[in-house]
């Protein structure tokens, strides 16, 4: 069975694939989009396992525009995301699968078998309505992260729904379908185990998937219009309505939810993307964990391995300490200015296990003498660039950081260059922060500052204010 891995963390990448190649699996990794491209062009793929974190836009880009052009392939996504609407996101765009970082080898392999298995017979497929999944082949259910558990004719009455989601099903269709009872049957089974149904599956706290359709049957999904009135009809036209109106205000809160989650502050979005850039290393940790004790007494683990896993262990705590840095309170500043070689030293400690492990070398090139604003905002853009920096890159690294002052300006440049001849890619000034973009100008600015990035080039320039030769009081050191 072939698998294409598409993966921009080359360490997780290639940890994963040998994984999965142990468990008999053909995998070839792709390390960037024009790969994928040119892999499913040159072969057919049974499954892509693919990154949301992925390029310098987003997988979710490149799953609707692989889905767009055709493409059948079953798809896992990856991600650190966790929130229910990120995964019904992936899904509603042509995932099959979703799989939240850190996880389990033991998990992804399972699921990576399900998935080829449901791709050889269809009637094992998932079925998936709003965040309610059901799996033919292993009979489970789930709502969000509960599971549900289900008798086997409820599980059967729920799947004849769900097989036919977004549609009504009349009563008399439930009765042949589930029993074998004919139209003019005089029972009410269908009504007691929706009733059954709806107490599992319609929690108090979410939005009600099980409609009654009056005068026609029931039908799962969002709600339809109610037709003509029907007197006969389970429910009165008041409790009609309030059902309905009331999935409807539950639908908008988590909309209103949404909303204000987009329009977070910067800072708290960025504490955000670094955290996620966290489960990278996290993932390959306790993936190397866990097949480590699979294969106890197996092949010896290769020295290798250890080193790169050790590499992730660094890369997890600095990321770790870079997210601590970003979210403590610092403290008011005594004055307008600070020292930068203060500012650069305190924020390195914070690193320094980076700078022991070898994952970075610093090459200072600053005037020790420069005074830039005390703002923490400076700080904290200086934390994230850091934490980017080695969150992404997944290779050792050489930064040159340069500073000159000039007029009350001071000019920051932050290059950086591989320290080794590894094949991983190297990603520039764009690849790194493409995605916060937005925000970190945002934050540039309001300490009047500026931030230029230059087109496929490995260095972010920073103009910052700076104290100019007779304002060189009242510093911070």
């Amino acid at each position: 069975m072939s698998i294409l891995l598409a993966d921009d963390d080359l360490h997780l990448a290639t940890f994963l694939s040998k994984s999965l190649e142990s468990e008999g699996y053909s995998v070839h990794t792709a390390l960037n989009e024009d790969s994928v491209i040119s892999e499913l062009q040159r072969q057919n793929y049974k499954l892509i396992i693919l990154d949301l974190n992925f390029g310098q836009t987003d997988g979710l880009k490149l799953l609707e525009k692989l889905r767009g052009e055709g493409l059948e392939t079953p798809v896992m996504v990856l991600s650190a995301r966790n929130r229910v609407s990120d995964r019904i996101q992936s899904l509603n765009l042509g995932a099959d699968d979703y799989i939240t970082k850190p996880f389990s080898f033991q998990e992804l392999a399972a699921r990576t078998n399900a998935l080829l298995r449901r791709k050889a017979d269809p009637a094992l497929n998932v079925l998936r309505v709003e965040d309610l999944e059901l799996d033919p082949g292993s009979r489970k259910v789930h709502r969000g992260k509960h599971e549900i558990k289900l008798s086997p004719k409820e599980f059967d009455f729920l799947l004849l729904l769900m097989r036919r989601a977004g549609e009504t099903v009349t009563r008399h269709e439930l009765l042949h379908e589930s029993w074998g009872l004919e139209p003019e049957s005089d029972s009410n089974l269908v009504d007691v185990y929706v009733n059954y149904l709806r107490k599992k599956v319609d929690f108090t706290d979410e939005p009600k998937l099980i409609h009654t359709v009056r005068g026609a049957g029931y039908r799962i999904g969002r709600p339809a219009p109610s037709p003509a009135v029907d007197p006969a009809s389970e429910l009165s036209s008041d409790a009609a309505r309030a059902e309905i109106n009331h999935t409807y205000q539950l639908g908008a809160f988590d909309s209103m939810t949404d909303a204000l989650s987009v329009q977070q502050t910067p800072m708290r979005a960025l504490v955000h993307s670094v955290a996620h850039d966290l489960a990278q290393p996290l993932t390959s940790i306790r993936c190397f964990l866990e097949v480590m004790g699979m294969h106890a007494g197996g092949a010896k683990t290769l020295p290798a391995d250890i080193k790169s896993i050790e590499q992730q262990a660094d890369r997890a705590i600095s990321l770790a300490k870079g997210v601590s840095a970003l979210v403590r309170e610092v403290p008011v500043p005594s004055g307008p200015w600070i020292s930068l070689d203060a500012l650069l030293s305190d924020l390195f400690n914070d690193f320094i296990v980076l700078l022991h492990s070898g994952l970075l070398t610093l090459e200072r090139q600053w005037d020790s003498s420069i005074q830039v604003t005390s703002s923490p905002v400076l700080r904290h853009l200086m934390v994230l660039f850091l934490s980017k920096l080695v969150g992404r890159n997944t290779r050792p690294l050489v930064l040159t950081i340069s500073a000159q002052a000039n007029d009350g300006r001071c000019l920051l440049k932050m290059k950086w260059k591989a320290a080794d001849d590894s094949p991983s890619p190297l990603l520039d000034a764009k690849g790194i922060i493409a995605k916060e973009l937005a925000h970190i100008q945002e934050l540039v600015y309001s300490i009047g500052g500026e931030m230029s990035l230059t087109d496929g080039r490995t260095k972010i320039q920073l103009k910052l204010p700076a104290a100019t030769q007779g304002s060189r009081q009242n510093i911070v050191h």
